[in-house]
């Protein structure tokens, strides 16, 4: 059974924290997409970008201090891994970016990011057992409000550098801002890092817990502790409502598939981690089991629906695909 818990009270939260949330409760917050502004601003990139749309209604704005009383935020446990947990708001902001927090022996992270904040979530976070210790953005759709979580909960951000000219907040950053721009590979901490796979973003990306790596409890645990490597892959490895296999999206809400040279790309780049299970930041979005072999399968299945198959690092046309008819033609 999932274990969830409301947060409406937060008890002690430090006066550092509340003067954060007060200093950026009327920020704009595009109602579309969730992503904070610095300044009132007519258009919302990232909405006007093809990856996500503008409403036919048109664009919208909001703020934490609108949000804040309208919204429930809950934390829900994973039914298999209590060290994993989401944060999910009700009713949905934005695109109902659902953040995930990873409790390690090491400490706490938080993978991606929501527009919502306020003083019980932080009051909540600041009080985890492992104290946290930095959060990561998978792509700029997930950028949300983060900048004001990383101040209220003085960790690190870390943010891929391809994606430096989405985020929106760029003009605000501080020198004592705890902002990580970082490229290829970046070590959160033991057996936790965050890897570039490109695809949906130049700098989208998963992140990766190596969880053998993690001690034996302390205390006999009642069920056993899923001890394989699992990796949080956002909108860079989808996985699909059966989750069962994964798609490959370069606009998830209108509908255009991820160019294969790029599925063939994040492939390569994820090979070599050693896991068995995955997960989208979407509620209930797992693959518990093979999940390697899965996204191995799903790759397969992605560059054929497209027309192509993969030899070694290149694209093959498949025989009586349309791609062959045109590279025939060209000969």
């Amino acid at each position: 059974m999932t274990t969830q818990l409301q947060l409406d009270s937060h008890g002690s939260v430090p006066s550092h924290a509340l003067d954060v949330l007060q200093d950026d409760a009327l920020l704009p917050i595009c109602k579309a997409c969730g992503t904070q502004y610095s300044a009132p601003t007519p258009t919302c990139p990232i909405c006007e970008d093809p990856r996500q749309f503008v409403p036919a209604s048109g664009q919208a704005w909001t703020n934490l201090a609108e949000l804040g009383p309208s919204r429930t935020v809950s934390i829900v446990r994973d039914d298999e891994d209590v060290r994993i947990s989401s944060i999910n708001v009700d009713p949905p902001v934005g695109i109902n970016q659902t953040p995930f927090i990873l409790e390690t022996a090491g400490g706490s992270y938080i993978w991606d990011c929501a527009a919502t904040i306020n003083p019980a979530l932080v009051g909540y976070l600041l009080g985890l057992k492992q104290p946290l210790k930095a959060i990561a953005i998978s792509h700029p759709h997930f950028f949300a409000s983060s900048l004001t979580w990383s101040r209220a909960l003085r960790v690190p951000l870390y943010l891929c550098e391809a994606d430096n000219r989405w985020f929106q907040r760029l003009s605000d950053i501080r020198p004592e801002d705890k902002v990580e721009w970082w490229s290829g590979e970046a070590i959160l901490g033991q057996g936790v890092k965050v890897v570039q796979c490109g695809g949906h973003f130049p700098g989208s990306c998963i992140l990766y817990w190596d969880r053998l790596q993690e001690p034996p409890p302390a205390e006999l645990p009642t069920k056993p502790v899923p001890v394989s490597g699992i990796i949080f892959t956002a909108d860079t490895i989808m996985v699909q409502p059966t989750q069962t296999k994964f798609t490959f999206i370069w606009s998830a809400p209108n509908m255009i598939p991820l160019d294969p040279r790029a599925v063939l790309k994040i492939l390569k780049v994820v090979d070599h981690l050693p896991f068995a299970q995955a997960t989208s930041t979407w509620p209930n979005r797992f693959v518990r089991e093979d999940a390697k072999k899965v996204l191995q399968d799903s790759v397969r299945a992605h560059l054929a629906a497209c027309g192509w198959a993969a030899e070694g690092d290149q694209l093959v046309p498949l025989e009586g695909s349309v791609q062959e008819g045109v590279l025939a033609g060209a000969d």
